[in-house]
């Protein structure tokens, strides 16, 4: 990731910000390129730490892109007459993640990418009650979940937007396998850089367990849960990942830092928000507001009765001591997660 985008005119190229930026990551481009940088061609991805405005020639446009390309705490440096724009004089640093759209090139705001079986659904129908969101709030994943980039992608963009209502503030939708697919973040990506992500984590052995536990209730399944594991690791492990291929990946799916590091390669951590599922059931206002703020909503004034969903009738646990196997050797991943994230999980208690 480069430190610094100069933009200057066309017509007025200074190569002195070669030599003064020589020792930092920095590109500099005209005017013209501009859109270049932003849609991710050339620098990928297209954020910056300090962004320097020395042309007079952008448009309003522009400038939206340029915040939107500016990180969290980072600045941006312009001359006098984007001062109204900006509110403010010779620099602007950028303390909250507003995000510009531009109505003729919406598409989605926001998705919830994962993770199967860690409470999307509740996720994605208790925020549906707020004014200004639309995700479709519909249980049966067959109908809720829109797997544009992991399936339906050949159906095209235009067929994509038909999936939402854009007389709402913000458009969004739920495909809990994107976060396991990494071949889906370039596409992603490319349908809106700045798309802001809301992943939900649960405890990966309860995880595993449910999804085999779906997966038996679906006749898709006949192994034991051990067993089930066992021929995973055994034949499945280092099978190309796609969503065809990764309904019996239990064990692999609850490598949460390690999809996580992936994903940081196409998006800034200041556009993903990270939720832990036994959290969200224990504290619902505390943590959708999490993702109100996340939004840059304004949390509601009064009860949306928010509801649990998809609890299985099916009460069962896997065995204790296979549990604590399982626990182990999810140790070092969940450790470098809750360092990463600075929380306890409580799944290693």
């Amino acid at each position: 990731m480069y430190d610094y985008l100069v933009i200057q005119s066309k017509n007025k190229k200074n190569n002195i910000f070669k030599n003064k930026f020589k020792n930092k990551q920095t590109i500099i481009v005209d005017e013209f390129e501009l859109n270049q940088i932003y849609v991710g061609k050339g620098i990928n991805p297209p954020f910056f730490k300090k962004i320097i405005i020395l042309t007079n020639q952008l448009k309003i446009y522009d400038l939206k892109k340029i915040m939107n390309m500016c990180l969290i705490n980072g600045s941006v440096y312009f001359p006098d007459n984007y001062s109204n724009f900006f509110k403010t004089q010779k620099e602007y640093k950028k303390i909250k993640n507003d995000i510009y759209t531009f109505p003729k090139y919406r598409v989605v705001d926001f998705i919830v990418m994962g993770v199967q079986r860690g409470g999307t659904t509740a996720l994605s129908i208790n925020i549906s009650k707020h004014p200004d969101i639309y995700i479709d709030p519909n249980k049966d994943p067959s109908s809720g979940e829109v797997h544009y980039f992991d399936i339906n992608w050949k159906k095209g963009i235009e067929w994509y937007k038909k999936q939402f209502d854009y007389n709402y503030k913000l458009v969004g939708e739920k495909t809990p396998s994107l976060i396991y697919l990494p071949s889906t973040f370039p596409l992603i990506q490319s349908v809106n850089p700045f798309v802001k992500i809301i992943i939900a984590l649960r405890n990966p052995v309860e995880r595993a367990y449910s999804a085999w536990k779906l997966n038996k209730k679906n006749g898709n399944e006949h192994l034991s849960f051990q067993e089930a594991i066992s021929y995973e690791l055994k034949y499945l492990k280092n099978m190309n990942k796609t969503f065809f291929t990764i309904g019996k990946q239990y064990l692999s799916r609850g490598f949460y830092y390690i999809q996580i590091k992936e994903l940081l390669k196409w998006f800034p951590i200041q556009n993903i928000l990270i939720l832990i599922s036994e959290h969200v059931k224990e504290n619902m206002n505390k943590e959708y507001n999490k993702v109100y703020d996340f939004l840059n909503l304004p949390s509601p004034n009064h009860s949306l009765n928010y509801q649990l969903e998809h609890v299985s009738k099916n009460n069962s646990k896997t065995n204790h001591s296979f549990y604590n196997q399982l626990i182990q050797v999810y140790k070092t991943d969940i450790l470098q997660l809750e360092k990463f994230l600075d929380i306890k999980t409580g799944w290693l208690n």
